[in-house]
């Protein structure tokens, strides 16, 4: 190898190791987990996700793909969700309506992207602010849509922990909440934003495998009657 290009292979950046590794564990994962990854939506949570992605490009003039790096854009747009939805103005569609549309189509696209992510399915119920997530790879269930309901309110002093909106085992609570006691304190408006609970999710499955792995040396490999129990 030419001292030119060691230097080359020196100038990789973060994104590119980054990207490195993601194919690698996409490599790694099993054929179920990567069907998964490769199965539509739902019709009806792909409807709403669509929704989204109009609502988004005519707010900020850039059309959503459904990866971790467009989150910071439906952050952006349910910031002026929040402001907009706040008061109710006489003869448009009321507030709370406007609310509610905006909830289930912006956590369809958020849980879209975690499913693209991170092997899952979808749990439809009747109302559809309780759609949810049950994930393949870790025992987590994912309320996206409780996660945007909180990116929108108004009270923001009245959030909870950043494992609201999340199912956990109650042997894998512990590793997690180690594991996000290590990160430094954030502002709550950042703190309620879609890309910062994929974060937290991304943390919560790695310490869960983790752990599995150190006491069985085997992942997890679940699937939809292992919940089972989630009534809700």
């Amino acid at each position: 190898m030419t001292d030119e290009s060691k230097l080359e292979d020196d100038d990789l950046d973060d994104d590119d190791l980054n990207e490195d590794e993601a194919q690698l564990a996409q490599h790694e994962r099993t054929a179920a987990a990567r069907a998964l990854l490769d199965r539509p939506a739902p019709p009806a949570i792909g409807d709403l996700a669509a929704l989204c992605v109009r609502f988004v490009e005519r707010a900020v003039g850039v059309r959503l793909d459904y990866t971790a790096e467009t989150l910071p854009l439906l952050d952006h747009y349910l910031r002026h969700a929040r402001a907009t939805l706040a008061p109710h103005v006489a003869g448009e569609v009321p507030a709370e309506e406007s609310r509610e549309v905006v909830i289930q189509s912006a956590g369809a696209y958020l849980g879209e992207v975690i499913r693209r992510r991170h092997p899952a399915w979808w749990r439809l119920a009747a109302d559809g602010r309780e759609h949810r997530l049950e994930l393949h790879e870790a025992w987590v269930v994912v309320r996206p849509m409780a996660f945007v309901a909180d990116a929108i309110r108004t009270d923001l002093e009245a959030q909870g922990t950043s494992l609201d909106g999340l199912d956990l085992d109650a042997d894998d609570r512990p590793a997690v909440e180690a594991r996000l006691a290590e990160l430094p304190e954030v502002e709550l408006d950042e703190f309620v934003a879609p890309s910062t609970r994929l974060e937290v999710i991304d943390i919560a499955v790695d310490a869960i495998r983790a752990r599995y792995l150190a006491d069985d040396g085997a992942a997890p490999a679940l699937e939809p009657e292992d919940y089972a129990q989630v009534r809700r």
